[in-house]
């Protein structure tokens, strides 16, 4: 099969179908508001790809969906479905909110250690779902979803009662510390940006990236190259494809899955804790502030993605860049049009709704042509054997006897 008919199945598949209808059916969303689906959607793609701004808070909101995305990937590709990211991230970015906020110290210093205590609670926080399933038989699945809430409530209860601020009308935290957050690529007041925006422009794609987005970008593209190369190169990516594939097999090849858990969770969960921490260092004047995770939507938009990716990393990049577009357009569009911007959520919520219509219905019907084609009823082994029935009747004719 060629690459070109390769392409061409996969924009006839359920997930490019998915997308467009769900698109259309937010056209007449707007039409209902009494907006032209035609504007509409022109102001979302100028708002996010449109001008140099718009392309650096894309790529800067992407960044968060497509590494916790990768995190959500790495358990779903062995088989674990951790749903519990929303917590993983919510915990890591607490912990390490903490170092970079209160802890003194150079930034040399303090960012380093941040990262570690984010990644080490988010990494603890899905060591314990792995335990509850190796122990007690809870899955993962289940064990997952029910810790987000007391992960969400604890941090809760920390912003609201021992971090709270007293500057501020929020439940929030202290502000970052400007020299903890992560700098951008090119600092806006350095002599290099300035030579960008007096070469360039200030407005030109290549300098409102480099000084528009930080240097979490840079990580998020090690982590997808990290996560490639582990999936193909490594025997724990080995183990763990084949793990989500054939489980069975796996165990009689001699690969315990016990370990393979919670190797999986760790390494999903301290993920999902490193970039719940960009989240809050990653931009200035930031703070620890109550709900923060609920509101923004990063894990639950991070699980859409990599469904939609069917847990690859490039396809991740891909998903994630598009829904935050639509996130980023959503808002240019709200300002220009007076449209809500809550159009993205309808969107992503259409794309999941339609996916799983166009994956379980025919499902449905291939489950129900197969159950057409058994036999209503098979008649016992004992009765089509003739050997058994000849001592059938032979021992009939002894008890006459």
């Amino acid at each position: 099969m060629s690459a070109l008919h390769r392409i061409g199945r996969w924009f006839m598949g359920p997930i490019p179908i998915s997308v467009l209808l769900a698109l259309l059916i937010g056209a007449c969303f707007m039409l209902v508001a009494g907006v032209d689906p035609l504007s509409g959607y022109s102001a979302m793609l100028k708002g996010s790809f449109g001008s140099g701004a718009g392309l650096a808070n894309t790529l800067q909101r992407a960044i968060p969906i497509i590494g916790m995305g990768i995190a959500i990937a790495v358990a779903f590709r062995a088989g674990v479905l951790n749903l519990g990211v929303e917590g993983q991230a919510g915990l890591g970015a607490l912990a390490g909110g903490i170092v970079a906020i209160y802890v003194p110290g150079p930034a040399i210093l303090i960012v380093p250690l941040a990262f570690i205590v984010a990644i080490a609670t988010g990494a603890a926080w899905g060591l314990l779902a792995g335990l509850l399933q190796n122990l007690w038989g809870v899955p993962v699945l289940l064990s997952t979803l029910l810790l987000n809430y007391p992960a969400r409530y604890f941090a809760s209860w920390m912003i609201r009662f021992e971090l709270n601020a007293k500057d501020t009308d929020m439940v929030a935290s202290d502000q970052v510390r400007p020299e903890v957050q992560l700098s951008m690529l090119v600092p806006r007041d350095s002599a290099f940006a300035e030579t960008l925006r007096n070469s360039l422009g200030p407005t030109n794609p290549i300098t409102a990236i480099l000084t528009g987005v930080n240097w979490s970008l840079v990580i998020v593209i090690l982590v997808v190259l990290g996560a490639i190369f582990m999936n193909r190169r490594t025997r724990f990516g080995f183990e763990s494809g084949l793990s989500g594939q054939n489980p069975e097999f796996v165990r009689y090849s001699g690969v315990k899955p016990g370990p393979l858990v919670l190797r999986t969770m760790a390494l999903s969960g301290g993920l999902a804790g490193m970039f719940g921490l960009m989240v809050i260092i990653g931009a200035p004047n930031t703070r620890l502030i109550e709900g923060a995770f609920i509101q923004t939507n990063y894990a639950w938009t991070a699980l859409l993605v990599t469904l939609l990716a069917l847990y690859r990393p490039v396809g991740i990049v891909i998903a994630g860049l598009f829904f935050a577009a639509i996130m980023v357009g959503s808002d240019a569009m709200g300002r220009e049009l007076g449209l809500s911007p809550q159009i993205a959520a309808v969107i992503q919520a259409l794309v999941i709704i339609l996916l799983a219509f166009r994956v379980t219905i025919p499902w449905l019907r291939k489950r129900k042509s197969k159950a057409s084609d058994d036999p209503p009823f098979a008649e016992p082994e004992h009765l089509s054997d003739p050997r058994l029935a000849v001592v059938e009747t032979n021992t009939s004719k002894e008890s006459e006897r």
